[in-house]
């Protein structure tokens, strides 16, 4: 046997183990990346619409890959049995009460089942778990919903492009606005003229607010005639006082009246007798009369030697009376002043 016929088979064996080692390299890698070689949990979800999902697609949780769809069945009627496979490590943390949904990988990729987080107090799904269905949102409708919105943004751009000719055109008042320099100008103005009126009104009612603030300091008529009850109560009685007094005014007046009309009382006599308002006349002039003698008899008495020295001390006196009552005076106002000070002070201590 020739050296060449001997290595043939030793080149087959070695073609053959290397063909193994690639086969179980394969089925390794294709099944580590399926994850055939995981534990698996079946679960199931009924769907009105499965949009196109088919058996061997994915299953997602938060974002994450965690099983397969292994199958895709009629129900009764037109519903449609999805039946899952998901890793057991996984499936700890899904709920029994999450949803599930029919969903894509990104827009246009391809299709998923993607479920939901449920209520973090529920229990965890097991074999043969059953999840709730949740509305899924086709492309069609995303499309639908697209169009739509492009149809409103062409509307809207119709309607801005109209506008804004109008405005280059200087129709309506922002046109006007745009294109007419004077009416721009006096509206500027108006627009001064109203930040003044604004900035006065504000210093006016700061400077109202000021004059509240000082008639609401204890002592003045406002804040008592609020706050104390005392005052208000005799204010509400001198009041009543004014009008009992305007009353007997009133009366005495009246009085005075139906007398001055009745000849028999002294008024009525003097005004309605003339003859006795004669009388009464030349009395007063004899009286003016009689007291200017006798205020020049007075005067020419201050200078006689007997009644010099009286009249001295008696106007000594006079003087000496005057003094002691501007010192009671002086001595009052003083006492006055350190009471309204002391007061003061008071007020201050009790407000701190």
């Amino acid at each position: 046997m020739s050296q060449s016929s001997k290595r043939k088979p030793v080149v087959m064996g070695l073609f053959i183990a290397i063909a193994l080692v690639i086969l179980a390299g394969g089925i390794i890698l294709i099944g580590g990346s399926n994850e055939l070689f995981t534990q698996k949990l079946r679960a199931s979800v009924v769907f009105d619409d499965v949009n196109g999902l088919k058996e061997g697609d994915n299953v997602w949780f938060s974002g994450v890959p965690v099983g397969v769809v292994s199958g895709v069945d009629f129900e009764e009627g037109a519903t449609v049995r999805v039946s899952l496979k998901i890793d057991e490590e996984a499936a700890e943390h899904i709920a029994a009460d999450s949803l599930a949904k029919v969903g894509s990988d990104g827009l246009i990729g391809n299709r998923i089942v993607v479920i939901y987080e449920g209520s973090p107090g529920a229990a965890r799904i097991s074999e043969g778990a059953e999840l709730t269905a949740g509305e899924a949102v086709s492309t069609e409708d995303i499309l639908a919903t697209l169009q739509a919105n492009n149809e409103n943004l062409l509307a809207i751009t119709t309607d801005m492009k109209t506008v804004t000719a109008r405005l280059a055109e200087g129709e309506g008042t922002a046109g006007r606005l745009l294109a007419d320099e004077d009416l721009y100008t006096r509206l500027d103005a108006t627009v001064g003229n109203m930040e003044q009126v604004a900035a006065n009104a504000q210093g006016l009612t700061a400077s109202l607010e000021d004059f509240a603030g000082e008639l609401n300091q204890p002592g003045n008529l406002p804040h008592d005639l609020v706050t104390d009850q005392t005052t208000y109560d005799r204010l509400l009685d001198t009041v009543a006082r004014l009008d009992e007094t305007s009353d007997e005014a009133a009366e005495l007046v009246e009085g005075l009246a139906e007398n001055t009309q009745d000849t028999d009382t002294p008024v009525g006599a003097l005004l309605s007798d003339e003859a006795a308002g004669a009388d009464l006349k030349a009395t007063l002039d004899n009286l003016n009369t009689s007291s200017a003698l006798l205020a020049k008899e007075l005067d020419a008495l201050q200078y006689s030697f007997l009644l010099r020295g009286p009249l001295k001390k008696r106007e000594k006196a006079r003087e000496k009376a005057r003094e002691e009552a501007r010192e009671e005076a002086q001595a009052e106002e003083r006492a006055e002043a350190r009471a309204e000070a002391t007061e003061v002070a008071e007020t201050e201590a009790d407000e701190r």
